[in-house]
């Protein structure tokens, strides 16, 4: 008994020192935390709303997002190291709506 509770020990010990390491290595890259406004087109109800808030939010490095029916925006809070401007483009136009170009 005392032998299987040293080997549950040193496995939990490991354990927990491995996940330290991981965590080290993903906090090593800073974050570059920007804000972009996108122009939305084709949203017409709060379920658009909730819908182009989802496609975002699904973008891997998005922090925040924030859209809004009344003047058809996406103010959008991302890592810039993890996502492009064409990362969030696309997440829209897979839910069926289209950013408008800013020109």
């Amino acid at each position: 008994m005392k032998k299987f509770l040293i080997v549950l020990l040193a496995v939990g010990l490991f354990a927990c020192s491995s996940g330290e390491k991981k965590t080290e290595e993903k906090s090593a890259a800073p974050a570059e935390i920007v804000e972009a406004s996108l122009s939305i087109g084709g949203m017409t109800c709060d379920h658009c709303v909730m819908s182009v808030a989802k496609g975002i939010n699904g973008v891997e490095g998005v922090e925040s997002v924030s859209v809004t029916l009344e003047d058809s925006t996406a103010v959008v809070k991302y890592d810039a190291s993890l996502v492009k401007m064409d990362d969030l483009e696309k997440a829209v136009e897979k839910r069926g709506y289209r950013v408008k170009s800013s020109e």
